[in-house]
């Protein structure tokens, strides 16, 4: 894609998004192929766009090692600097003040870290109110800005489900979701995360709304670590939020989707208050939606727990899927609700 056709593609993403944007405060303008976009994820926060760059199928051909790495990083100079002649119009066009470009496409943290602004200067820090909820964002962040646009529907449903319940939002990074089922009126919300400056995050998420900060606990400790804990205490909980990375390494432990899901979702199961519901999220690019529903569903069975019901939350209707659609783009959330009997 050139730039003058993704140009063309944000001004009618733009068009017929805006009154989304204007009640959220953030928005999903283009979502990869779903938006006719291949392998390029645009999203605006406030008046902040980042483009969410997957690469080409070009960058995935087969050859030598070393002549496919530097074809590779020809293709992204020689794109980055187009996008860079390209990208202060859209400044004027839609009346936005930066527009970045996060690289998606290489391997390993460092090569998929940094964001680089292609037109005007992000600020350090801005705050969007998605409905009833306000969110401190880092446009400059070089992985993610703070906030998960596709669990917004997510975070509406557990406002939904949220009065008088007990919650436990695991690897809860800055604090969102947990956030929500306390604004729903949750009795209590413990929020678990390894790392202290997300926590610290999500605290001033928490004072920037107002809400109850006796009713919501933040807990500085591996998520499995605590689950283990928490059995041994013989706590339960009315709702459990599962949403780790895809892949993470700490203190020496990794932990990888493929191996170790479905363990600590096994953990989660035996918590749960009988109808109590576990909220799984996941973006491994390789697992689709059904799969995930049903493994999830026989691990529960595996510990001998009956479940009620499977539910899969959709998307948000700025991502251009169909709530039942089982091919996603990368970036795309898969989110299971699954009620213990």
């Amino acid at each position: 894609m050139t730039p003058n056709a993704l140009e063309q593609a944000l001004d009618i993403a733009w068009r017929r998004k805006k009154t989304l944007w204007t009640k959220n405060g953030a928005v999903r303008l283009l979502n990869a192929y779903a938006s006719g976009t291949p392998r390029l994820v645009f999203e605006l926060y406030g008046k902040h766009g980042i483009l969410y760059d997957y690469g080409t199928e070009s960058e995935n051909q087969s050859g030598n090692q070393s002549e496919k790495e530097s074809d590779a990083q020809n293709t992204v100079t020689s794109w980055s600097e187009s996008l860079r002649a390209t990208a202060p119009r859209w400044l004027d066009r839609f009346g936005w003040d930066s527009v970045s470009w996060l690289d998606r496409a290489r391997a390993g943290e460092a090569g998929r870290s940094g964001n680089h602004s292609l037109a005007g200067v992000p600020p350090e820090e801005i705050e969007i109110r998605e409905e009833s909820l306000s969110f401190r964002l880092e446009p400059r962040h070089p992985r993610n800005v703070g906030l998960f646009l596709d669990t917004r529907e997510l975070r509406r449903k557990l406002r939904e489900q949220a009065q008088g319940a007990r919650f436990l939002n695991l690897f809860c990074y800055t604090g969102s979701l947990g956030l929500a089922a306390l604004a729903g009126g949750a009795e209590e919300v413990v929020q678990v995360d390894v790392s202290a400056r997300y926590l610290d995050w999500g605290r001033e998420n928490l004072r920037r709304n107002g809400l109850a900060e006796d009713r919501c606990r933040f807990t500085k400790m591996d998520s499995e670590r605590y689950l283990d804990w928490a059995a041994k205490k013989e706590l339960r909980f009315d709702h459990i939020i599962l949403d780790p990375p895809v892949f993470s390494r700490f203190d020496g432990k990794v932990f990888r989707f493929a191996t170790d899901y479905f363990r600590l979702a096994a953990k989660c199961a035996a918590l749960l208050s009988p109808g109590g519901t576990l909220h799984a999220v996941t973006n491994h690019a390789g697992t689709r939606p059904a799969g995930f529903a049903e493994a999830l569903v026989q691990t529960f069975r595996s510990t001998e727990i009956a479940i009620a019901a499977a539910r899969r939350v959709p998307l948000p209707p700025d991502f251009d899927l169909a709530d039942d659609a089982e091919d996603l783009p990368e970036g795309n959330a898969m989110i299971v609700q699954i009620t213990r009997d």
